[in-house]
């Protein structure tokens, strides 16, 4: 069933939506965003499948509720070392965690890009977790360029990976492939996938591979304008250090001056973002 019809079959109240938490004009959240984490928040689980796909051992949930029945990911890696460990670079200290899925969900949202599908805070059968609603009748980037398919509008999946780049360097995110990018048969769906390595506390951008000026939409240069300390601090201190939260903010200004660089963004950005340092992360 598309989202569009899961919001209809689940008609969530305004109460219902209130009572979740799920407050749109503050977080930048549709009213699919709401009806949907709302289903992964309270939907009964029917049937729990192992996926035997990634190191994280993640597990596909079917989820049922007012007769409407979805599939979701749930995730429940959630370790921390201050060792050196090898991922795809030598680190000294090593995270992977599914309270950072729910983080790029959200800062996704903040920032006006909506390619991370809602993902949720949740137990399944006592342990805590991610609910990330599962994205049918797609395959991942990887798959089409290894089966050959040629890419039907390669402007919208240019627009598409520069959004993902704008993402990543937010977030930090040292894990991003081909594989964990989403899109369907025609080209209209993209999704962004597998977030629970990111939020390291670099202050360096990941290096821009596109040559080509790719501009940022008005939308999210507003979103990036706009992100403060205090927004990334309500909404994401219940999943993130302070230290984490204090380089988002050393990263956005960094990428506000290389996009600018690049003439990427709308001439009034740099002139109205708060830097880091006046939102007050010291």
């Amino acid at each position: 069933m598309h989202t569009t019809f899961l919001l209809a079959a689940l008609a969530i109240t305004a109460s219902a939506i209130a009572g979740d938490d799920c407050d749109r004009r503050a977080w930048g959240l549709s009213e699919r965003d709401c009806a949907i984490e709302h289903f992964l928040r309270n939907a009964e689980v029917t049937k729990i499948e192992d996926i035997g796909e990634g190191i994280t051992k993640p597990q596909r949930l079917t989820l049922e509720l007012g007769g409407v029945v979805r599939r979701a990911i749930f995730k429940d890696v959630d370790i921390h070392r201050n060792e050196i460990a090898y991922t795809n670079r030598l680190e000294t200290s090593f995270h992977d965690s599914y309270s950072y899925e729910v983080a790029a969900y959200r800062i996704d949202r903040l920032l006006n890009i909506g390619l991370v599908p809602v993902t949720v805070l949740r137990e399944v059968n006592g342990v805590p977790g991610s609910v990330q609603l599962w994205i049918e009748n797609v395959v991942s980037l990887q798959d089409m360029v290894d089966s050959g398919i040629d890419c039907r509008n390669p402007d919208r999946l240019l627009h598409n990976l520069m959004l993902m780049y704008v993402l990543d360097a937010v977030i930090f995110n040292i894990d991003r492939n081909y594989g964990n990018v989403l899109v369907d048969a025609e080209e209209k769906v993209f999704y962004l996938i597998d977030h629970s390595r990111s939020f390291r506390n670099s202050k360096r951008l990941p290096k821009l591979q596109e040559a080509r000026p790719i501009p940022i939409p008005a939308r999210v240069a507003t979103g990036l304008r706009n992100l403060t300390r205090e927004t990334i601090d309500a909404r994401t201190g219940d999943l993130l250090t302070k230290a984490q939260r204090r380089t988002i903010m050393k990263r956005r200004d960094e990428l506000l001056e290389q996009l600018d660089s690049r003439s990427l963004l709308p001439e009034t950005v740099l002139a109205h973002a708060p830097t880091a340092n006046e939102s007050g992360t010291g």
